[in-house]
């Protein structure tokens, strides 16, 4: 059994879930313009863990995006903030496939 293929799709769904649901609610929630920073807080500490220490390093990279929110002062304990790091982190990685 391909388990890889089986977690590809479980991460996709997860994603569009995320999507749909959470960050229109957490919109709602915060407001508009506290979501697009912390959105753009998580993209770009999820891309600078990438480049810091590229690919099979998901630990890593996971442990630097939180402590680069956590000095930022994001509550990274939040399950909601976790499930945006992997928002980010699957469509990093759709964004890096179609380039390949």
């Amino acid at each position: 059994m391909d388990w890889t293929l089986i977690l590809y799709c479980l991460m996709a769904v997860v994603s569009i879930v995320i999507t749909t649901f959470v960050v229109p609610w957490l919109r709602e929630k915060i407001g508009a313009e506290q979501m697009a920073k912390l959105e753009e807080l998580v993209q770009v500490a999820v891309q600078a863990a990438e480049q810091l220490f590229g690919p099979k390093t998901g630990a890593q990279k996971k442990s630097y995006a939180v402590e680069l929110l956590s000095q930022q002062g994001v509550d990274t304990t939040d399950p909601v903030v976790d499930a945006m790091i992997e928002a980010q982190v699957y469509k990093l990685d759709e964004t890096m496939e179609k380039a390949e």
